[in-house]
């Protein structure tokens, strides 16, 4: 039994019922509003950690990808050098290992600015 002293109580049951007069309609129209209003909240909170992850990206993550695909295009090159130098029997520490792997570099460069040239590239 509900007594008409217990507020907490009535406000309670207050919430949780339809009041007289509501239509179906009106309902819906309430919960349409307020998935709207969800909506709108959610895609600006979305936009906001979008632009957040963006500005990771393109300050911290591209940069330190690329540095380390250099670092790792460098080391396969000396790798390469060594080994074609070695194979024609210059033993690694020696002037003619130092003199192989400077032609070999300048094999490259050159290798690389004729593809360039070739397709318009600086």
């Amino acid at each position: 039994m509900i007594r008409r002293d217990d507020s907490a109580l009535t406000q309670y049951w207050r919430g949780r019922l339809r009041p007289v007069g509501y239509s179906p309609g009106k309902i819906w129209a309430e919960v349409l509003a307020r998935v709207d209003e969800c909506g709108n909240q959610l895609a600006w909170a979305g936009a906001a950690i979008g632009t957040l992850l963006l500005f990771y990206t393109v300050v911290y993550a591209f940069p330190n990808a690329r540095r380390a695909a250099l670092e790792q295009e460098r080391a396969v090159v000396e790798q390469e050098g060594r080994a074609f130098c070695e194979k024609h029997g210059m033993p690694f520490g020696t002037r003619e290992h130092t003199v192989c792997a400077e032609d070999l570099m300048d094999i490259r460069a050159n290798e690389r600015q004729r593809t360039l040239d070739e397709f318009g590239i600086f």
